[in-house]
């Protein structure tokens, strides 16, 4: 039986911690195999094969940059994982679940931050995070709430509608979601873009918080340099398939993801 915390009435607050949090036995899950394991997988569109014969495996707890130029398929294999999008052909498992089968138990366990990310413009920042507590069936207090925005930086603008935010306060919106619930694994999809040094060391931040709490991290970004900085391992995605890279050389890199495969080739 696996524990887990979730988010309910204010019990009182730690350094570094959102308002309200509590543990609870909820749900048996499995604890053992890897966060993420794929065999032969294959996503098209149509006749565009997007991901090609693809083998994965990501240890828990561990943190993979997934580097390629745009094109490359790094979101469309981000949202196969959090079961967006199903897969073509091949299958595997994600915190050791089918993703074929058993798809509600895997999003319950995964959070994904795309470019824009998934909030709703007529929505304040305050108002974004009730809507996902509420479809997550979380219980947040009005401290944690704020919590979560100060833990942004967005503690000012929390009452303000997110269409006036700029691309790097929107992403700072989906991060704070990220902190309402546990998470086995995060999915970042080119976290640093539009954010500023500031935004962008937030984003280092909350990955080696991830990592703290035990929580897999995948970081999928076209620039090497940025998405290796907290990681352990480093693949590159380039026309839908896999390959391995030279990890310690990619964490010193300036370099993009295109300019890494002109090289290579």
């Amino acid at each position: 039986m696996a524990v887990r915390s979730v988010y309910g009435r204010a019990t009182g607050t730690s350094p570094g911690s959102v308002a309200g949090l509590r543990e609870e036995v909820i749900t048996s899950a499995p604890t053992i195999g890897p966060a993420v394991e794929l065999q032969d997988f294959s996503k098209r569109f149509g006749w565009n094969r997007v991901l090609r014969g693809i083998d994965l495996r990501v240890e828990r707890g561990t943190t993979l940059a997934l580097v390629g130029p745009n094109g490359a398929g790094k979101t469309t294999l981000l949202k196969c994982l959090v079961t967006l999008l199903h897969p073509s052909g091949g299958g595997g498992t994600v915190c050791g679940y089918d993703l074929r089968e058993e798809t509600d138990q895997i999003r319950e366990r995964v959070g994904l931050v795309t470019v824009r990310g998934y909030i709703y413009d007529d929505l304040s920042a305050e108002e974004n995070l009730r809507f996902t507590a509420r479809m997550c069936g979380l219980e947040v207090s009005a401290e944690g709430y704020r919590a979560a925005l100060a833990r942004v930086g967005l503690e000012r603008v929390a009452d303000q509608r997110v269409r006036t935010f700029s691309t790097g306060m929107r992403k700072r919106v989906v991060l704070a979601q990220l902190r309402l619930r546990p998470l086995e694994l995060a999915l970042l999809d080119e976290p640093y873009a539009g954010l500023d040094l500031q935004g962008m060391s937030l984003v280092d931040e909350f990955v080696r918080e991830f990592r703290a709490a035990g929580t897999t991290v995948i970081i999928a970004s076209h620039q090497a340099g940025e998405a290796t900085r907290s990681a352990e391992q480093t693949l590159v995605l380039r026309e839908g398939r896999l390959e391995p890279m030279d990890h310690d050389a990619a964490a010193r890199s300036h370099l993009s993801a295109q300019d890494i495969g002109a090289e290579r080739a």
